[in-house]
């Protein structure tokens, strides 16, 4: 019983891993990349977004291409060639665009630190800092003192 569980749960995972996911919808290709580009008729804002009559017609001419079989890369090409690279809506994952996605996550994480540091001094109790150091001078006056102070003089 337990071998027909095993190749029961091989073979499912061997047909999951070679079965290809059904294409996506021309238009629904064409809203991701709408959404993924920056419109060139309103700064600012993204080409799925922008209300313009000319951003309708660049977003029927992105779904006519990829209707006639152009994959999303190419697309995203020929609007890079066409509108410059400003037209992504993130900058890419090199050079100083990198700075856009590795500045955060530093940031969360010296906020972390910053979060334990304190934490843990405001925590610390009174044992559990080490007592002051003192001279040998400082300590004979102080145990002088104190043995005035018991003897009640």
């Amino acid at each position: 019983m337990r071998r027909f569980v095993l190749l029961a749960l091989a073979a499912a995972t061997t047909a999951a891993m070679t079965a290809t996911p059904a294409a996506a919808a021309p238009e629904d290709v064409a809203n991701d990349i709408s959404a993924e580009v920056v419109s060139p008729y309103c700064p600012g804002v993204s080409l799925h977004d922008c209300p313009s009559a000319a951003a309708v017609k660049l977003r029927t001419k992105i779904e006519t291409w990829l209707q006639d079989g152009d994959s999303k890369n190419e697309v995203l090409d020929r609007l890079e060639t066409e509108y410059g690279t400003t037209i992504h809506a993130a900058p890419e994952a090199k050079g100083a665009g990198l700075l856009a996605y590795v500045l955060p996550i530093a940031a969360v994480l010296v906020g972390l630190a910053v979060i334990v540091f304190v934490t843990r001094r405001w925590t610390r109790g009174p044992g559990d800092s080490p007592p002051p150091s003192l001279s040998q001078d400082d300590r004979n006056r102080l145990d002088a003192e104190l043995a005035a102070y018991r003897s009640g003089s």
